[in-house]
């Protein structure tokens, strides 16, 4: 589209697009905001009317307002196009974390599904169905937040229809492939395959085209834990039920769902095995939920009908056998019940952490389940002093995202001044002056080592010593240094490489304005910048 500008909104870089629109990256010129940007052609037969429809129905839209929705900020039309502006979630969709990573942590896909499911109870409550419910419609933010996408119905749906790509019809209920109306139980459906696929890492059927549309009609499809096989067995009933072909055996609403993800996020988080939840009596969702695989893994066999009153019952049926049975299921039931010992809280931990996971949200799963536990329960254990080195690593991981993003968004106001000396320390490092980054780094350190509150920075600033002390280039002299980046900015400006020059005499005046020795290269600096401008 050679557009540029579509209504308030200058066109910045494409995001996405279908069939039906494109979506920017877009800044509104007045208000200068960042948003998603979706534009469309506007059909010709589009009525007054059929405009009217669509302006209330964005206004509804806008309505939506959730944690785990993207919101809509408005829309309005331009020319022969019309547009639906978006909040711009820093992130990426699910289809592309699922293609990066093929498969999820049981862990990371329950977060993950409990927040899709939050986002679904409150739409549908307002009346709104999605029934697209594909994996690039769930939008994952670098915080570990997700929020569903491209809400629409009515005017808004039909200008916007696309046909489901070949892969997402497995995201489609039995029932819409009948030509039924999408509704909230077809939500739940979809729910439940986005469940399957990022416990398992694949989609259960592998046909295509009409042999694909009757498998989904027809064929059962295979518990997630047999493809997933550290999958809980109460995750696998929920998926279960999410996926039944029948509307009518899926979970009454989504509320449903959502009590289910609690209770076993209670129990997860209280150390209960699979055991303590049959032994429980716990249920996802409905108590009859595979109640023969209960069964089969309690040793408990189905009662036959009454024989003969001359034949004697086997022994399996015999009362002191089923109470000895009972004493040992009770006595596995008490040790189930067992907190996880500081051993097993490591190993749980590493499987979250580097090199088994380079996932920052299985970090913070990590750190929050695992290491925290491990310190609070065993003060003077031998993991201990392990997990404060890991829990502190995960913390300037975090904080290192929290500056990049801050960067990015022009926030650096927010920071501390800790965070400012750091983030000018990694300046110089980047730059190249690893000198000058040394003796800021050591300052901070210096500075800071015994603040609490600037733990994380005193982290990342010993990391860049670590840095700079295995490079090649920690002797090097600043005024000499500078000199170099100078000869080389002239070279680029002679080969006609003006932003390189530039952006080289722009980072001396930036980093070393307040440096008074090196005054004299500075000022060459402001004088190249100066005659470029002029020109």
């Amino acid at each position: 589209m050679p557009k540029s500008r579509v209504g308030p909104f200058a066109l910045e870089t494409p995001l996405s697009a279908d069939s039906a629109s494109r979506v920017y990256r877009a800044l509104h010129i007045e208000q200068r905001k960042l948003a998603a940007l979706r534009v469309f052609s506007v059909p010709m037969g589009m009525t007054p009317e059929s405009r009217r429809e669509f302006a209330q129905q964005l206004e509804e839209l806008k309505s939506l307002r959730h944690p785990n929705i993207v919101r809509c900020f408005g829309g309005g039309f331009d020319s022969r196009y019309a547009y639906l502006a978006y909040e711009l979630v820093d992130g990426e969709a699910l289809s592309q974390l699922m293609a990066r990573r093929g498969r999820l942590t049981w862990e990371t896909s329950l977060d993950y599904s409990r927040q899709i499911a939050e986002g679904l109870e409150y739409c549908h409550r307002l009346g709104w169905v999605h029934g697209r419910l594909y994996p690039d419609k769930i939008l994952v933010g670098i915080d570990g937040r997700v929020k569903i996408n491209d809400w629409r119905k009515g005017v808004i749906s039909t200008v916007l229809s696309t046909n489901a790509a070949p892969a997402d019809m497995q995201f489609l209920a039995p029932e819409l492939l009948k030509g039924e109306a999408p509704n909230e139980k077809s939500d739940l459906y979809a729910l439940g395959m986005l469940m399957f696929q990022m416990l398992s890492g694949r989609l259960p059927y592998e046909q295509n085209g009409e042999a694909l549309r009757e498998a989904i009609l027809n064929d059962p499809i295979r518990k997630v834990s047999e493809y997933a096989l550290d999958c809980p067995i109460w995750l696998a009933a929920i998926v279960g039920q999410l996926l039944e072909k029948d509307p009518r055996r899926r979970p009454h609403g989504v509320g449903a769902v959502l009590l289910a993800f609690r209770e076993a996020e209670r129990r997860q988080a209280e150390g209960a095995g699979v055991l303590q939840h049959v032994a429980a009596g716990f249920s996802p969702i409905r108590l009859d939920a595979d109640r023969g695989e209960v069964e089969k893994l309690l040793g408990v066999k189905k009662k036959k009908k009454a024989r003969d009153e001359g034949d004697q019952a086997p022994i399996w049926e015999r009362a002191w056998f089923l109470a000895v049975v009972l004493a040992c299921l009770l006595g596995l039931v008490v040790w189930w019940l067992m907190p996880p010992t500081e051993d097993a809280l490591r190993r749980r931990a590493e499987r979250l952490l580097p090199p088994e996971s380079d996932e920052w949200i299985d970090w913070n799963t990590a750190r929050d389940k695992y290491l925290k536990q491990i310190i609070a329960r065993f003060p003077s254990g031998q993991h201990t002093e392990w997990a404060r080195q890991q829990w502190a690593w995960v913390d300037a991981r975090d904080l290192e995202r929290k500056l990049e993003r801050d960067f990015r968004r022009n926030r650096t106001n927010r920071w501390s001044d800790a965070e400012q000396q750091y983030w000018q320390a990694l300046e110089l490092e980047q730059f190249g002056d690893l000198q000058s980054a040394a003796e800021a780094y050591q300052a901070i350190e210096k500075l800071y080592e015994n603040v609490e509150s600037a733990a994380s920075v005193v982290y990342l600033v010993r990391e860049g010593l670590q840095r700079i002390a295995q490079s090649d280039g920690g002797e090097n002299a600043t005024w000499e240094f500078l000199q170099s980046k100078l000869d080389e900015a002239e070279a680029a400006y002679d080969q006609a490489r003006v932003l390189e020059a530039r952006q080289i005499w722009e980072s001396i005046v930036r980093l070393y304005a307040n440096n008074p020795p090196l005054a004299p290269l500075v000022d060459t600096a402001r004088q190249r910048l100066e005659e470029l401008d002029r020109r």
